[in-house]
């Protein structure tokens, strides 16, 4: 008879620091699991497994409403729908990145970093395509055609593309670490040769930083990482990194709705533009706050942290926001097209591509940069 075994889960203390969640006790898996692992991982209950699914059912929903427009849509006659195909086609890729990354995040330590490299890379391109959807359904009409509407774009790409990059460096940046300042206090550079105090040798070789080779060289470039240097600081460059893309997207919104209301932009989509801020609030704030975890460790490692939490506001935030700008590209269809200038495929290409290139670029660069040094080894691999 065919039998399922389901790898074993570990508590907080059995696992490194760099896998540890603040509040999440128990429910970890092991941190060298391999690929099955972790895809078997999907039908038992970890404390990632809700992660998981919160954003995996998600991205079939909106993988299906993206289809179901596909069909419906003239492509190559009906350029006004463009820019909904490429917002839509952003909110299918942001959340099976994120269920990826969840998921094969505990193969290693470094696997981990780029699990999440490519999940800020797929929220930096969703941001992007919001703005492009923005830019041609959303803005009031006393914006349209401004210089502000001209730009709006074109400054979308870089921000998304320094949110890419922030985000990465949240997580980790090469520097000289404590421990490759240890060593240079053993070492002597007379000569151009390598001194060691005598019984330093051996203290410095089994620190596990270095891999088991004492070499300054590879000392000085030592990964340093901040989530568990500097925890605070690397949670706030996260959050900044998240929020000047969606303040710089949502800048339209907030004109419309606070500054410049009427015209064809009042309708019946203000009402979902409103619940989209709220629930974008409501996901950051779980976001950044830890609760309700951090109040009761132990209590929410599998079912509602904050993380669950902020996934399922995150998904009805894009819902509302979906909803939202397929009314405005109805409602206000005939008067943008008399009115604005409509984002040609070169345009829209083109920002996509820019953001994709650097984007990628980014997290290609900090990826490699933590191969610079190989992880120890932590324990037996689970298979």
């Amino acid at each position: 008879m065919l039998t399922l075994k389901l790898p074993r889960l570990l508590s907080a203390e059995q696992v490194p620091q760099v896998f540890h969640e603040q509040g999440i006790l128990f429910g970890y898996r092991h941190p060298q699991s391999s690929a099955t692992a972790c895809v078997l991982s999907l039908f038992q209950m970890t404390n990632e497994t809700l992660n998981i699914w919160t954003h995996l059912l998600p991205f079939c929903f909106f993988t299906w409403r993206f289809v179901s427009v596909l069909r419906a849509t003239d492509i190559p006659n009906d350029s006004y729908s463009w820019p909904l195909l490429v917002y839509m086609g952003a909110s299918c890729v942001y959340p099976l990145a994120s269920s990826c990354a969840h998921t094969f995040s505990c193969m290693s330590g470094n696997a981990r970093h780029i699990c999440y490299f490519l999940d800020y890379g797929a929220v930096s391109l969703f941001s992007l395509g919001s703005a492009i959807a923005y830019s041609a359904y959303v803005f009031p009409d006393s914006l349209v055609r401004s210089t502000f509407h001209d730009y709006y774009v074109g400054l979308a790409v870089l921000s998304a593309v320094m949110s890419t990059g922030l985000s990465c460096y949240s997580r980790y940046r090469p520097r000289i670490s404590d421990s490759a300042l240890q060593l240079e206090r053993l070492v002597r550079l007379p000569l151009g040769k390598y001194f060691f105090r005598l019984g330093e040798m051996s203290r410095v070789a089994e620190n596990p930083c270095f891999g088991g080779w004492p070499s300054p060289a590879r000392a000085g470039f030592l990964p340093v990482f901040l989530e568990i240097q500097k925890p605070r600081l690397c949670k706030l460059l996260r959050i900044l990194a998240f929020a000047y893309p969606y303040t710089w997207d949502s800048l339209p919104i907030f004109s419309r709705l606070f500054l410049l209301p009427g015209g064809s932009a009042q309708n019946e989509a203000t009402l979902y533009h409103q619940k989209h801020m709220a629930m974008t609030l409501l996901a950051s704030f779980f976001y950044s706050a830890h609760l309700p975890e951090r109040l009761a460790p132990g209590r929410f490692d599998y079912i509602g942290h904050s993380h669950q939490l902020f996934h399922v506001c995150a998904v009805l935030a894009t819902h509302m926001q979906m909803e939202a700008i397929l009314l405005d590209k109805t409602l206000r269809k005939e008067w943008l097209l008399a009115n604005s200038r409509p984002l040609l495929l070169p345009h829209i290409a083109g920002a996509v591509l820019l953001c994709l290139v650097c984007s990628l670029s980014n997290i290609v660069y900090f990826s490699a940069a933590l191969y610079r040094i190989p992880e120890p080894e932590l324990l037996k691999k689970e298979t």
